[in-house]
């Protein structure tokens, strides 16, 4: 399973324009799509997606938190995400 990360725009534009046009990481950004949400979704190998978040976390720290978000889920599929979890765990024994 490869990592799906999906940023806002102003990330992508921030974390292309910090990208030697020469590298992977660059082609991948180049290749990601617009979703109708309206944020770019870029689809990539786990090591890229590694690359993607040492880039991130010197040029666009805002976007990190997605790109984390996307390699935890590719690491740990079937994982619930914590707000749901807490919920889930709140309601149990409750009738």
């Amino acid at each position: 399973m490869k990592p799906l990360v999906e940023i806002s725009i102003a990330h992508y534009e921030s974390l292309l324009k910090y990208a030697s046009e020469t590298s992977p990481l660059y082609l991948r950004l180049k290749n990601a799509v617009k979703t109708e949400a309206n944020t770019i979704a870029i689809l990539c190998d786990l090591d890229q997606a590694q690359m993607l978040h040492a880039v991130a976390k010197h040029f666009c720290p805002a976007a990190v938190p997605q790109i984390e978000k996307a390699i935890r889920l590719n690491e740990f599929p079937n994982s619930l995400p914590p707000d749901l979890l807490q919920l889930i765990n709140s309601t149990r024994g409750k009738s």
